[in-house]
C-alpha cells in the first residue's frame, strides 16, 4: 500500500495531504457527514488523531466542522465542495497508480492479483471497500 500511495503522490492532486487525510475525505465524501468519533472508529485511530486531521483539512478548506443536531456535544465532519473534488481526484490518482503498477504484470497473472485483492478487502474497515 505504501508503494501505491507513494506512486500516486507523484501527481499534483495530493499536494501536501497524507493518506490518512485522504481517508478522512474519502469517508465523508462517500458516506456523507460523519461524527468525528465515527471517523476515528472506522479508521481505527484515536479521537485526537482525527481531531488533528480534521483541523488540517478544515484549515485547507476541504472539511467543515458542524454541530451534530442529534448530539450537541459531537462534531460532524462534512466535505466542502473543494473537499469532494479533492477526494475524488486523489482517488483517481490512486486508481491510475494501481493501473501503472499492475500494467507490467503479464495478463494471465493480473487476474490472480485482482482475485487476491478482492479477498483482501475483508481486511478493510466495513464500508470502505470499492469506494
Amino acid at each position: 500500500m505504501r508503494h501505491l500511495v507513494a506512486h500516486a503522490r507523484r501527481h499534483q492532486t495530493w499536494g501536501d495531504l497524507t493518506y490518512q487525510q485522504y481517508n478522512v475525505l474519502r469517508m465523508i465524501d462517500t458516506l456523507g457527514p460523519q461524527p468525528q468519533a465515527e471517523v476515528a472508529r472506522r479508521l481505527m485511530v484515536t479521537a485526537p488523531v482525527v481531531t488533528r486531521l480534521a483541523g488540517t483539512l478544515a484549515d485547507a478548506g476541504l472539511v467543515e466542522r458542524r454541530t451534530d443536531p442529534n448530539d450537541k456535544r459531537a462534531v460532524l465532519l462534512a466535505p466542502t465542495v473543494n473537499g469532494r473534488r479533492q477526494a475524488r481526484a486523489m482517488r483517481q490518482d490512486l486508481l491510475a497508480a494501481a493501473h501503472e503498477l499492475l500494467e507490467p504484470i503479464p495478463e494471465k497473472r493480473r487476474a490472480g492479483v485482482a482475485a487476491a485483492l478482492e479477498e483482501l478487502q475483508v481486511l478493510l474497515p466495513q464500508g470502505s471497500a470499492r469506494r
